[in-house]
């Protein structure tokens, strides 16, 4: 069972640059960790999500979705008196967005069920959203029972602007539970402005944060990646691109896909691993992230995601 938690929201998702009086958005379901469950549940990996809706149609419609995407839904709550939260995107003519957040849970706090770890193989978190102070401590006590219990664990950081010094504190609470690494070029940017621009410089630096596999994602250069003394880089795969909406997260979804067919199964086998594989896992992910830019949303199309399923499953 691979459980992951973060945000559920609704994408309000807009091509408006040249809009007059009106405004016109698609609404999708959202969220990142969501967006790497649902492709994972799509290729057959049993899957758990643990988060909150509001108490509203809006909440009632995205649970309905994610169910139907063959997502266990047990441990997503909905909470009375708060909207289900919303992100804006409007979507420019190279298929890169620019976000907006509406999110209203107040001081509710994120209080997960512990049987949500039950048997759990693999644990994914990240995103802003993991530093609200609001949700911390719950995604703190999911990891606690994620080390008792030697169940491996991923984080994207997903970041959006320049952290301050309260994310950094909490992020060095997270990073001793962390053994794969995930971060965008804009992620180590964000992370580390005066590091410069040079992706292996960024890799470094990411990899001091101490997690065992260090990934960083690249866009159209491709991924590179660090594990033990060893640093690899694999090309991206050439697509005409709607919008790069979701293409991290379906990154992330071929890596804990990749990485657990290599039946490591505890931290401990993931630091005696040989790694040889790590590029083969590295350039499957780039595909999906890939197939998944041809469309517009996170939702990869059904035909592309067969064949690389077949292909790498």
């Amino acid at each position: 069972m691979i459980v992951l938690t973060g945000e559920i929201l609704i994408d309000l998702i807009g091509h408006n640059k040249d809009a007059r009086s009106t405004l016109a958005f698609t609404g999708i379901l959202g969220g990142s960790a969501l967006n790497t469950a649902s492709i994972l549940a799509r290729v057959g990996a049993p899957t758990r999500f643990v988060g909150e809706v509001g108490q509203d149609f809006l909440g009632d419609w995205a649970i309905a979705r994610i169910a139907e995407r063959k997502i266990e839904t047990r441990f997503i709550r909905q909470l009375a008196g708060v909207p289900t939260p919303l992100s804006v995107a409007e979507v420019d003519t190279e298929g890169e967005a620019q976000f907006s957040f509406y999110r209203a849970f107040g001081e509710t706090r994120f209080n997960p069920d512990s049987a949500a770890m039950a048997r759990a193989k693999w644990f994914h978190f990240g995103s802003l959203s993991a530093f609200d102070p609001r949700n911390s401590p719950g995604i703190e006590n999911l990891l606690e029972i994620a080390r008792e219990y030697d169940v491996l664990v991923s984080f994207d950081p997903n970041l959006h602007a320049r952290p301050n010094e309260a994310y950094w504190e909490q992020l060095r609470r997270y990073m001793p539970y962390v053994s794969v690494l995930k971060a965008s070029l804009d992620d180590a940017r964000f992370l580390f402005p005066n590091a410069g621009n040079d992706p292996k410089i960024l890799l470094e630096h990411l990899v001091e944060l101490g997690a065992p596999v260090t990934v960083l994602t690249l866009g159209a250069a491709g991924a590179m990646a660090a594990f033990r003394t060893r640093m690899m880089q694999v090309p991206a795969v050439r697509v005409s691109v709607s919008d790069t909406i979701g293409a991290g997260d379906a990154f992330t979804a071929g890596l804990i896909y990749g990485m657990l067919k290599q039946e490591i199964g505890s931290r401990m086998e993931l630091l005696s691993w040989d790694g040889t594989q790590l590029p083969v896992i590295l350039a499957s992910s780039n595909h999906l992230a890939a197939i998944t830019c041809t469309v517009e949303g996170a939702s990869p199309p059904e035909q592309p995601l067969n064949a690389w399923w077949e292909r790498f499953g």
